[in-house]
């Protein structure tokens, strides 16, 4: 490649005039020539590349210059300090804490910046692409090994990406949406097996509020590789803004390539000149303190510290807040590690099984007091056998139409009854509070519901339903991609038959809820009589019975 750019270049230096790096180290022909570690402190920015008249591109033969480099070893200290940070950074943005894969089909992989200066906004973009996509979004929190790339350090990068690689099909994941320009370069060039988007080629207009009026669109260097993200973005935020054009050529901020280590002065002298390039554009009623919209966290950063008033257009995400100022480096690291812990850990589910020791511990200990006596229960049972399973099959029918949880009903079917009366009181119970708001829905409330939901929603799931009838329902009770009182309700404006919609709902309903009631009936085994084989005897059963769900997972994926 080297050997081919020399031949073809002519020196004619256009490319000098939109570089501060060219413009002080001279022509890339020259740079190329010279046996020295000043091709590191270029950006790989692509500027040069974009203003060539002979449409060569000196920007991947000067990366192509720091790989050899790098591969013979003789560069500077100055160099192999800036190397090691950058591999450092990567590496353990790599490893706990800070990694976290879901398992899942699509993933959200915001990158280091976004993740690193606000957790809340990765939570808004999971939600939201999840509203847009119809299915769930999972959340793949790693480091894209991008630092080390664009230092030419190929053979760090191809390492960590087989790594990356091997995570993500053990997570099961085959498409990825990025928020991060340079996350979306690497992985789409090394991950070819795996579908790899920009988020603004998923997100909408809708889901932006609120864009700063009087500023401009700043299109990050990577951008310039995929023209259709730069496309998206000015149908997204152009037309919403007093502006008439955003940059034509990479505006540098100076991150590029690890400058920042290596010449500090030079960064700040390329985050000058994007900012100037900015205040440049045209814009309706501009003013002299210009706003900067860029969809690059790091360039958003290196605005801020050189004094202009910069956002990230996620911030405008609906959920989220602009942030004004630019977290400390440990902020950023607190941040990534609080969003993958929080991520790995299912609040939820420690909330139940919290509530449930309790429960267990204020039994056993009331138990012993003598205020719970077995013959007491067994006798209020005893003498309502008709009345006391009515009265709970009526409750559970109504619970899910005003949002109350189920599963405690669930569980305390079998706690009260056993494995066996207890999931049939429980099953059908849960059959009738999925019914209930199902016909209301269809008969009364649907205009209520179409306008209380997201129309993106309801319209995934009524051509979810079009498309595969009661399968739709069967995927949904296993894989539930909103809360089941949601489900219920969104059910109720689609056209899946009444009859369809019960029996499938009862059947693909019927595992979970042998599960829990086998449960909640070995802790009634365990606190009332103190039967420990009970207790495992429910355990048992609960688990076999959840395999079941997830055995039926796989082939309703393949046909759903």
């Amino acid at each position: 490649m080297i050997d081919e750019f020399l031949e073809k270049c002519n020196s004619c230096g256009k490319c000098q005039k939109v570089c501060p790096f060219l413009s002080i180290y001279g022509k890339p022909d020259e740079i190329l020539h010279r046996d020295d570690d000043s091709v590191f402190e270029c950006t790989n920015c692509g500027a040069c590349t974009l203003v060539c008249p002979f449409k060569l591109t000196p920007s991947e033969t000067l990366h192509n210059k720091k790989s050899q480099i790098i591969q013979s070893g003789k560069y500077s200290q100055k160099t192999a300090n800036a190397l090691n940070l950058a591999r450092g950074f990567a590496w353990r943005g790599h490893k706990f804490p800070f990694k976290h894969y879901s398992h899942c089909e699509v993933a959200f992989w915001p990158g280091c910046g976004l993740t690193g200066v606000s957790p809340a906004i990765v939570k808004a973009c999971v939600k939201t692409l999840s509203v847009r996509l119809g299915k769930p979004v999972g959340l793949i929190l790693d480091c894209c090994f991008d630092p080390c790339y664009q230092m030419g350090d190929i053979e760090t990068i191809q390492n960590a990406i087989s790594q990356i690689k091997k995570s993500l099909e053990g997570s099961g994941v085959t498409e990825l949406i990025t928020g991060c320009g340079n996350c979306t370069k690497i992985l789409s060039k090394y991950l070819q097996d795996i579908k790899v988007r920009h988020i603004f080629e998923v997100l909408d207009k809708e889901d932006l509020s609120d864009l700063p009026k009087d500023s401009v669109l700043h299109h990050p260097c990577p951008s310039f590789r995929f023209s259709a993200v730069q496309e998206r973005a000015r149908d997204i935020i152009c037309n919403q803004l007093q502006q008439t054009e955003a940059n034509k050529i990479p505006s540098c901020c100076g991150l590029g390539g690890g400058l920042h280590h290596l010449n500090p002065d030079l960064s700040n002298s390329f985050t000058k000149k994007a900012i100037g390039a900015n205040n440049g554009l045209k814009r309706v009623n501009s003013s002299n303190n210009t706003t900067i919209l860029t969809y690059c966290m790091g360039c958003k950063s290196k605005f801020i510290n050189q004094g202009a008033k910069a956002y990230h257009v996620l911030e405008n995400l609906k959920g989220t807040k602009r942030l004004e100022t630019v977290p400390s480096s440990l902020k950023k690291y607190i941040n990534r590690a609080r969003l993958s812990l929080s991520s790995k850990i299912n609040i939820k589910k420690i909330a139940l099984l919290i509530l449930l020791l309790t429960i267990i511990s204020l039994t056993s200990f009331l138990r012993a007091k003598g205020y719970i006596s077995v013959d007491g229960i067994l006798q209020f049972i005893e003498s309502n056998k008709v009345l006391a399973p009515l009265l709970f099959i009526a409750f559970y029918a109504i619970a899910p139409s005003v949002f109350i949880p189920s599963l405690a009903l669930t569980l305390g079917a079998g706690f009260i009854w056993g494995p066996i009366w207890g999931s049939i009181f429980a099953i059908t119970g849960a059959t009738l509070g999925a019914t209930v708001p199902f016909l209301l829905s269809r008969y009364i409330m649907g205009e209520w519901v179409k306008k209380r939901f997201s129309e993106e929603r309801w319209l995934a799931l009524n051509t979810k339903v079009r498309q595969h009838g009661w399968k739709a329902v069967a995927f949904t009770r296993i894989v539930p991609i909103f809360p089941y009182p949601v489900l219920n309700y969104l059910f109720g404006i689609t056209p899946i038959p009444l009859l369809h919609y019960v029996w499938a709902t009862f059947i693909f309903m019927l595992p979970a809820c042998i599960a829990y009631t086998a449960f909640g009936s070995s802790m009634g085994e365990l606190i009332l009589k103190g039967n420990i084989t009970g207790l495992i005897i429910g355990i048992l059963i609960a688990s076999v019975a959840l395999m079941l769900p997830l055995l039926l997972k796989k082939y309703i994926k393949k046909v759903f």
